[in-house]
């Protein structure tokens, strides 16, 4: 099943580097990680919210986003949803005072609504072929959006931009593509393709 494979690649990958290591989550760098963090947290500022705000990260990891905002002094309540058990518990060390869950957004039941809704990652790797995982990428988009009272931020490897390199399981996506399907739901939108030459983030505004 590719949810099994997923987290038992995580897992591997935590076993390996430890808790408090970006490539516990098959990130190349600390510095590429809070690069995508500094990109999605000007969504706050687009909207006009600068603090007082609730937030979801959807494959959350070990909670790295949540420490980052932390840090940068935003006043937020937090959850933080992922669908491996063994991420949710290093999460929970790692940040007590946060909220962490095993879910999946898409299976599970979620009792309310968030101001924002992010993804940050975790669409960067897939255990299905290329049109599975873009259909369930898709369905994951507008599963967030639903979720979302203001805004939707979410990053993806881009095709094209650079040569594809490394494993076979890494997903590039069409900016263009993931534009006219998130077009069918959301009128108000963003992209930003300027900050690395191999990423580019999607917002949605509600």
């Amino acid at each position: 099943m590719p949810h099994d494979t997923q987290v038992s690649y995580y897992e591997e990958l935590l076993e390996k580097h430890g808790d408090k290591s970006p490539l516990s989550l098959d990130w190349k760098s600390a510095e590429s990680q809070t690069l995508r963090f500094q990109i999605l947290e000007q969504l706050f500022s687009i909207a006009g919210k600068g603090r007082g705000f609730s937030i979801l990260d959807i494959g959350c990891g070990l909670g790295d986003f949540f420490g980052f905002l932390k840090k940068r002094g935003f006043r937020f309540s937090y959850t933080g949803y992922d669908i491996s058990e063994r991420m949710v518990a290093a999460a929970r060390r790692k940040h007590p005072e946060a909220k962490f869950e095993v879910a999946d957004i898409l299976e599970s039941h979620i009792p309310q609504r968030s101001d924002f809704v992010f993804c940050s990652g975790a669409f960067n790797l897939r255990f299905m072929d290329e049109e599975e995982h873009l259909e369930k990428v898709k369905a994951i988009l507008l599963r967030m959006y639903e979720l979302s009272k203001i805004g939707v931020g979410a990053n993806f490897l881009s095709r094209g931009a650079l040569r594809e390199t490394g494993s076979g399981n890494y997903h590039y996506f069409k900016p263009e593509d993931l534009v006219k399907y998130c077009r069918s739901f959301c009128s108000r939108f963003m992209l930003r393709h300027d900050y690395h030459p191999a990423d580019f983030t999607l917002f949605l505004l509600r």
